[in-house]
């Protein structure tokens, strides 16, 4: 009997109009998708240049492990750059406005002279820099028809498909005729479910095949075999996100009189969880908790410097005031090396912990708004999205803890080097505490990008319970309405 039901379903979404807006729509967006990101996008341009910055990256350390042990260690790994992402066609996720590289670099020279004290240049060791990009677009460059955008369209033609399913046959007189039937009322919403999801799954399918299609016949974006098993999981996200749209059109179709009244309702649900719903607590959650600008954390790292530098008095001391350091570090003079190092250790900790701190805080306002949103399904499918494609503020706050965890392995590496050789001082950081002596730049620790799907896992199981849950409210309310 239940299947007697979804073939009438289907049968009856065929012959609708909104069945032919959906089978024209989805195909025009999906080719779009398409033609932009392969054509639009630069994916290979992007490729282009982030090899270009991995060759650089090499002959940078290349070029200062063959001078020193200790010039690697001051000047540092060099520019990281993160990445292109193959799948940002499925979730754009603003990727074009986040930071494409992290520093690991300083080649700046301090000097100091005069007055009787001798003169020394000193570099200072490098910091992880996490570089600004200011990028704007206009309102049509925001506008991005990516899988997370037709992932909200479907969500809206599942309350298209269903906002009559219970309400219209009750009004047509059609639903007690059916439940006078060796029928339960369970199976009549299973059927009436099924013949919606599978009405809007199958055009669905069509349309992201025809879209890969497009992409692997251009040519301009590659795919490998981890990239299929992430999009076969995007498709089962687009199943959740239909089905919890689906549940809450049976819902509100089987809680009111009539059509009309079912479909504004739904109307009215959704754009508070598309829109509204997101964009105020985002909102709630900026004003709750501000973030210094950048411009005040430099502010405060200079004031905390100058009194670091107040203290070593690292340059000429005017009043015949005796610098703190007023001697040259020296492989002969392990005392001052070990001041200079400790002046120079915390200059590095001072840089390192501001600017750390700093975009901490910005990662921490994202993830509560992020928590917060997510009690909205469509705001749980587009993180989801953004999980698997590896876009988006998760994927670049990923990068950063994982640049984090390469700048420790690469100091680890500088200081295993060092106690190597018998003639360092083995004081780390300053140049002539080091060894002097080459090292292998094959040996040097190279940053490796990995994908993290933590996220995604609970964003699943949050799809699923919404899915358990409104099916749930969806036969509470139709076990108990009226036939008539």
């Amino acid at each position: 009997m239940i299947w007697q039901i979804v073939r009438k379903e289907i049968h009856h979404n065929l012959t609708t109009l909104r069945f032919a807006l959906i089978i024209i729509i989805l195909p025009v967006l999906f080719v779009a998708n398409s033609l932009i990101y392969s054509f639009g996008y630069g994916y290979t341009a992007q490729v282009d240049t982030y090899n270009q910055q991995i060759t650089q990256n090499r002959d940078h350390v290349a070029d200062y492990a063959n001078k020193g042990l200790a010039e690697l260690a001051l000047v540092g790994p060099g520019e990281i750059p993160k990445r292109p992402n193959r799948l940002t066609f499925c979730a754009d996720g603003a990727d074009k406005l986040i930071p494409r590289s992290v520093k690991m670099m300083n080649v700046g020279m301090l000097s100091r002279a005069g007055y009787g004290y001798e003169v020394y240049r000193w570099r200072p060791p490098w910091i992880l820099e996490y570089p600004l990009d200011n990028k704007s677009g206009s309102a049509m460059q925001r506008i991005k028809i990516d899988w997370v955008f037709i992932g909200i369209l479907m969500s809206f033609f599942a309350i298209l498909f269903t906002f009559d399913a219970i309400a219209g046959e009750r009004a047509r007189g059609t639903l007690s005729l059916m439940m006078s039937n060796t029928v339960s009322r369970g199976q009549v919403l299973l059927g009436k479910y099924l013949g919606a999801f599978i009405t809007l799954m199958v055009p669905l399918i069509v349309s992201i095949l025809i879209n890969l299609l497009v992409i692997l016949f251009s040519g301009n974006i590659p795919f490998e075999s981890s990239e299929g098993l992430r999009i076969l999981g995007m498709v089962v996200l687009f199943a959740l996100l239909v089905s919890i749209f689906i549940f809450l059109g049976l819902f509100f179709s089987s809680r009111v009189s009539n059509a009309i009244t079912s479909l504004v309702w739904l109307l009215l649900t959704w754009v508070f969880l598309a829109f509204v719903f997101p964009s105020l607590l985002g909102t709630f959650v900026g004003n709750l908790n501000p973030i210094p600008s950048a411009d005040e954390v430099v502010k405060q790292k200079h004031a905390q410097l100058e009194q670091l530098y107040g203290e070593y008095r690292p340059f000429n001391s005017p009043g015949g005031i005796t610098p703190k350091l007023g001697k040259a570090a020296s492989a002969k003079d392990p005392e001052t090396t070990r001041l200079w190092a400790d002046f120079l250790s915390r200059e590095v900790e001072t840089k390192t912990r501001l600017s750390d701190a700093h975009i901490d805080q910005q990662f921490q306002q994202v993830q509560l708004a992020r928590d917060l949103t997510q009690i909205s399904p469509i705001a749980t499918f587009q993180y989801a999205m953004e999980g698997l494609a590896n876009t988006g503020i998760v994927s670049y706050t990923n990068f950063v803890k994982q640049a984090r965890r390469y700048r420790q392995m690469f100091i680890d590496f500088i200081k295993t080097e060092d106690r190597g050789d018998p003639e360092s001082l083995h004081i780390y950081p300053v140049k002539e505490g080091l060894s002097q002596k080459p090292v292998d730049p094959d040996a040097v620790p190279v940053f490796e990008e990995q994908i993290s799907y933590r996220s995604v896992l609970i964003q699943v199981m949050l799809l699923v319970l919404f899915n358990l849950l409104f099916f749930i409210i969806a036969l509470v309310s139709f076990m108990k309405s009226d036939l008539k």
